[in-house]
């Protein structure tokens, strides 16, 4: 987990940039090389994926929870706190989804994916008022959501259940997001 996050704090231009941005060129490489940490780019593979990022803000919160150190200085925290700001807009980011396919005929077009909307709904509302320092932790390590994201990513998700996205009718990252305690988040 550390390592990963390493590998993407070396990617923090992109990050801010693609806060201002949203596009397939300014988002965080999701493959690293695991000796340096440095992206691995690739034509063929797609990089702008919301869930991979969801399920490591959920996976570290969790760790952390757990009693694990994970994150020591305050640049980190900050870095988090920016993952936190690049999932709160998932509700209109088309992406390539779990697979990297985009659509349903894989032409290279993104489009919002309800796998993908409800991870980043469920680790939006994993990190409101989390201490990322875990319990030895002051307010200045708190990450904060906005509740207005969340609940844009809600309406969006809910809208879009029970197909995955406009192409695809159903899809197994969807039945995987909705089976895993991901989705214990409202009743539809």
């Amino acid at each position: 987990m550390r390592s990963i996050l390493m590998g993407w704090m070396q990617q923090s231009a992109r990050l801010e940039y693609f806060k201002r941005v949203q596009n397939l060129d300014t988002c965080l490489h999701s493959r690293l090389d695991y000796e340096t940490g440095e992206p691995i780019y690739d034509d063929h593979y797609k990089n702008l994926q919301m869930d991979c990022i969801g399920l490591y803000v959920i996976q570290l919160v969790q760790m952390i929870h757990s009693g694990l150190q994970i994150v020591y200085t305050k640049d980190e925290v900050a870095f988090v706190q920016n993952l936190v700001f690049y999932l709160e807009r998932a509700y209109r980011i088309p992406d390539y989804g779990m697979w990297e396919r985009g659509t349903k005929q894989n032409r290279n077009i993104t489009e919002l994916h309800a796998s993908s909307i409800c991870m980043a709904k469920a680790a939006l509302e994993s990190v409101a008022g989390f201490n990322i320092y875990g319990y030895e932790g002051g307010h200045s390590s708190i990450l904060f959501m906005d509740a207005d994201a969340h609940s844009r990513n809600r309406i969006i998700m809910t809208n879009l259940l029970p197909r995955e996205s406009a192409s695809k009718v159903n899809y197994v990252p969807l039945t995987s997001t909705i089976s895993y305690s991901i989705c214990e988040y409202h009743k539809l």
